[in-house]
């Protein structure tokens, strides 16, 4: 959406008090402006200065010294290096839970900007750093206009979610759960996240499911090991890998009932260590992915018994290990009910054609255990990054998350990524 556009639509980007309709109303629009120079000089350096998972040290101690420069009560080192901070409002009104990330990825930045990553080694090439300065943003646009809205803004700044672990680390740390008791329980909880899938201007979002059950799994197979020329006084591994690599494919096509979402790749296969020589082991490694818990279990019970009746039929000396990691990600649900309130919400405020619906994909997220730990609707949205042009790119050619060469385009997304957090914000605490 332009910005011309936006201004043709400012009718719609202002949020009246929940509740009090002569209240005054807020301009998003001129608002988001307004925070525009300091959000830039905040993404700058959150870009610059990447802290990969579990190490977001520098990253937790700046953000915390913005919160408390707002005012905001900050609470740090929660579940690792994470932050809470704690936005009040007017007196009353409800709680909600609002979440940016925090961790960049191990991956040397090549995009060229002349704000790029000190870090070699380190990039938030999966747009954490934009997530964090729409929050910070959002949280300075709140609290200078804190006299139009009742309740309670729950920040937390989490670290590790390219882990999978960040969200349970903080939502099992005692001092987290204290805080709750302090404020209450959020009557929602909220986040974006980037996309290179929409232009600037514009964001996504859909009411289910949004993002899979994800784990990893490891499968260790063990052969006798030989001589390559003499194989049948061994027991290749490596033969048992390959025919179980087969098989597993067979768990969706045939032990899934068809229309479920479930998938089962293997991406890592590992043996052996010369050209002569049959090895002792061999290990497979793959994701695993699922919408619906029950196919998530299914899939795990059926990865066992295929890696186990693969490697007996090949009279293996013992069965295969099969190892799930712990650090796993619960299947992303936004909220029908409240899902429906934002996309009314959003479209006000940005225009109808700037409020999309998309496919939703087996990538993973884990905002999801805010949701299901606290037992409370939540709702994440997709946040355009892109220009219009970039779009008319296939995709296999367009760089998207995760690549060393994703650089958002900055202040049209920033903007739209306040108005639609602040928005979100005030919509869950109007209490309707």
């Amino acid at each position: 959406m332009t910005m011309a556009l936006r201004r043709l639509t400012l009718v719609f980007a202002t949020i009246l008090l929940p509740g009090t309709a002569s209240a005054a109303p807020i301009d998003l629009e001129q608002e988001s402006k307004r925070q525009l120079p300091a959000a830039v000089a905040a993404y700058r350096w959150f870009h610059q200065h990447p802290e990969v998972s579990r190490e977001e040290r520098e990253t937790a101690r700046k953000l915390a010294g913005y919160l408390r420069e707002l005012g905001m009560e900050v609470t740090e080192k929660i579940g690792g290096h994470g932050i809470v901070g704690i936005l009040r409002g007017k007196p009353g009104g409800p709680v909600v839970l609002y979440r940016t990330d925090m961790d960049a990825l191990p991956i040397t930045e090549a995009t060229g900007l002349p704000y790029a990553s000190r870090h070699k080694g380190a990039m938030h090439a999966c747009g954490h750093d934009m997530h964090m300065t729409v929050a910070l943003g959002t949280m300075r646009l709140l609290k200078a206009n804190r006299d139009r809205w009742k309740g309670t803004v729950l920040f937390v700044g989490q670290p590790a979610e390219e882990t999978g672990s960040g969200a349970r680390g903080v939502l099992s740390d005692r001092r987290f759960k204290a805080i709750l008791r302090k404020v209450g329980k959020p009557r929602a909880a909220l986040a974006i996240h980037v996309s290179p899938a929409e232009a600037a201007g514009q964001v996504a979002l859909i009411p289910g499911y949004s993002g899979a059950n994800i784990d990893d799994v490891d499968i260790v197979i063990h052969g006798k090991g030989g001589h390559a020329s003499r194989p049948h006084h061994a027991v290749d591994p490596i033969v048992i890998g390959a025919e179980m690599v087969l098989a597993l494919q067979t768990i969706v096509s045939r032990r899934v009932a068809p229309g479920e979402k479930a998938l089962v790749s293997v991406s890592v296969f590992k043996g052996g260590t010369q050209h002569n020589i049959i090895p002792d082991t061999a290990t497979l490694s793959m994701t695993v992915r699922s919408y619906a818990d029950r196919t998530q279990k299914l899939l795990l019970q059926e990865i066992r018994r295929v890696a186990i009746n693969v490697a007996r039929s090949h009279r293996a000396p013992r069965d295969p290990e099969v190892k799930v990691s712990k650090d796993r990600c619960v299947s992303g649900y936004n909220d029908p009910g409240l899902t429906a309130r934002l996309i009314g919400a959003f479209k006000r405020a940005l225009g109808p054609k700037a409020v999309l619906g998309f496919e939703p994909g087996m990538g993973g997220e884990d905002f999801a255990y805010y949701g299901r730990v606290l037992k409370i609707p939540a709702v994440m949205w997709r946040l355009g990054t892109v220009t219009r042009k970039a779009l008319k790119i296939p995709r296999d050619r367009r760089p998207g998350l995760h690549s060393s060469k994703y650089a958002p385009v900055v202040e049209p997304s920033l903007r739209t990524g306040m108005i639609t957090a602040a928005t979100a914000i005030l919509e869950v605490l109007s209490g309707r």
